[in-house]
């Protein structure tokens, strides 16, 4: 079976982590190399727990280090990407951070390379056929914009970006956003509109998934060290929910592993249970909707050059739900793979 190159972009945190656990685990993929982000933590850090991951499984993945700040959205002082972003403080203990500074894995023997994330792309893409690379990118597409910005000719060498990002009917961290589009809506806006076959896994999607203390202990009875790891995230991951939404062990039933959810859909679509092909913008407009993802809805909102009224043409497929037994036999029978 060929395998299907790929590139990751992160911002890693502990989704993020299963996310390039899986990648490098399976045998469907060729992972060109791995691309760093400032996201759900600041670009060193998100670097640091990228190696460590890659160091943790003695992979030989090269790691590189991409963009430490979004491309608009901290520009203006008093909003509240520019009082949050540039410092990525969340003023929480560790016990309640979904994503801890560091990755509870030894420290790496490993190195990010020289060469900057978005100059690595340019240049590893151009070397590529034709539509023959997949992207996959799961924090801020801050380095995507950059380096489609830079250089236009590496869109034809791209076969299809699948990101984790967007959302329609489940918001975080604002009433009308998704995380990963709310830190850089002006890259998720040039990303998105870039002419390339764009699939959105939303948190809509990711939020059919959520795994619980059962599955995690499923998972940590495979008993190899990624295995384990695996299972410390979604404990990790649980046991954050539970104090950070004030809620009783009972109550937080599941949580989400979203960013695997991308990597499993490359390879395997029928996780993917409602996809709307539509059109997509996101909100630039820097008020209570900004970073928004704007679905199309049906209506009528360009003129043509006959002047009539005409639908927005659809540029992204967008993922609505997913099914948590294929995605949960996936990454469970990649773990077992593990052990052979």
């Amino acid at each position: 079976m060929e395998k299907e190159k790929i590139i990751l972009d992160v911002d890693t945190g502990s989704d993020d982590a299963v996310a390039i656990i899986c990648a490098l685990l399976s045998n469907e993929f060729d992972v060109l190399g791995i691309c760093t982000v400032s996201g759900n933590v600041n670009i060193d850090n998100a670097t640091d727990n990228t190696l460590r991951v890659v160091d943790y499984l003695n992979s030989s993945v090269k790691v590189y280090k991409g963009a430490s700040l979004p491309l608009a959205s901290t520009l203006i002082p008093w909003g509240i990407q520019g009082l949050t972003l540039p410092h990525n403080e969340i003023r929480l203990d560790d016990s309640k951070r979904i994503h801890p500074d560091h990755l509870p894995l030894p420290k790496p023997n490993i190195t990010y390379e020289d060469k900057s994330a978005v100059i690595w792309l340019i240049e590893t893409l151009l070397k590529q056929e034709d539509h023959s690379v997949t992207l996959v990118p799961v924090g801020p597409l801050t380095n995507i914009a950059l380096a489609i910005r830079s250089d236009e000719r590496i869109l034809k060498k791209i076969k299809r970006i699948v990101l984790m990002g967007g959302s329609h009917d489940v918001y975080a961290p604002t009433q009308g956003a998704e995380f990963n589009i709310w830190v850089d809506p002006e890259a998720a806006e040039i990303v998105i509109n870039s002419g390339l076959d764009v699939t959105m896994v939303s948190l809509d999607a990711t939020s059919c998934i959520c795994l619980d203390y059962n599955e995690a202990k499923r998972i940590r009875d495979i008993n190899t060290r990624a295995a384990i790891f695996v299972a410390d995230m979604i404990e990790q991951r649980l046991n954050a929910a539970k104090k950070t939404m004030n809620k009783q062990a009972g109550q937080v039933v599941g949580i989400a592993l979203h960013d695997p959810l991308a990597v499993c859909a490359i390879k395997h679509p029928e996780v993917l249970t409602d996809i709307w092909d539509t059109s997509c913008h996101i909100d630039l407009g820097r008020s209570y909707a900004y970073g928004e993802t704007v679905l199309g809805r049906n209506y009528q909102s360009e003129i043509n050059e006959k002047g009539e009224y005409v639908n927005l043409p659809n540029n992204i497929h967008y993922v609505r739900k997913a099914n948590k037994e294929i995605f949960f036999n996936w990454l469970y029978n990649l773990l077992v793979e593990d052990t052979k």
